[in-house]
């Protein structure tokens, strides 16, 4: 009887840690989704605030103006977002190179921008960085077999 009593206490201990951990999910994931919520809000605001002309997007001169204003840059750096070159952040968030950002590039891009680099980040980087070294390698294989040839053709290259 005892041993059946310990068995039954334990599946109740478990089925309540279950519980309680998909609970915790639950905020978890609600937490997260009221967060990109008020993010959307928050960039929407600030859109409509640098958008002066309500053309629906924002060129380098509204960005520029509107960066200039230490208070603006007050607070994006306390959502964690520093900016130490306002032309490099607008490129940053000109992901299409247009010229112009839309709500959905500040959205996304100042999300992206926020805090440290993520491991994801790094490691996609790497990965990029890896690539590209490669493609760098196969350039200079073909550069040296074309030089040869022109080198034994009589041809010089500077």
């Amino acid at each position: 009887i005892g041993f059946s009593v310990v068995a039954v206490m334990t599946s109740v201990f478990i089925q309540e840690t279950f519980m309680v951990a998909a609970i915790d999910d639950k905020i978890m994931i609600m937490s997260k989704e009221r967060a990109r919520k008020t993010h959307i809000k928050k960039m929407a605001r600030l859109f409509g605030h640098m958008d002066n002309t309500g053309k629906g997007f924002i060129d380098i001169h509204e960005f520029m103006n509107a960066i200039a204003d230490s208070g603006l840059r007050t607070w994006l750096s306390s959502m964690e977002v520093e900016v130490r070159d306002t032309f490099q952040l607008f490129q940053l968030l000109d992901v299409d190179r247009d010229g112009q950002i839309t709500v959905q590039d500040l959205v996304d891009g100042i999300s992206r921008l926020k805090g440290t680099a993520k491991s994801y980040d790094m490691v996609y980087l790497e990965n990029l960085n890896i690539k590209l070294m490669k493609d760098v390698q196969l350039v200079q294989k073909e550069l040296k077999r074309i030089s040869a040839t022109a080198r034994a053709h009589g041809v010089q290259i500077v």
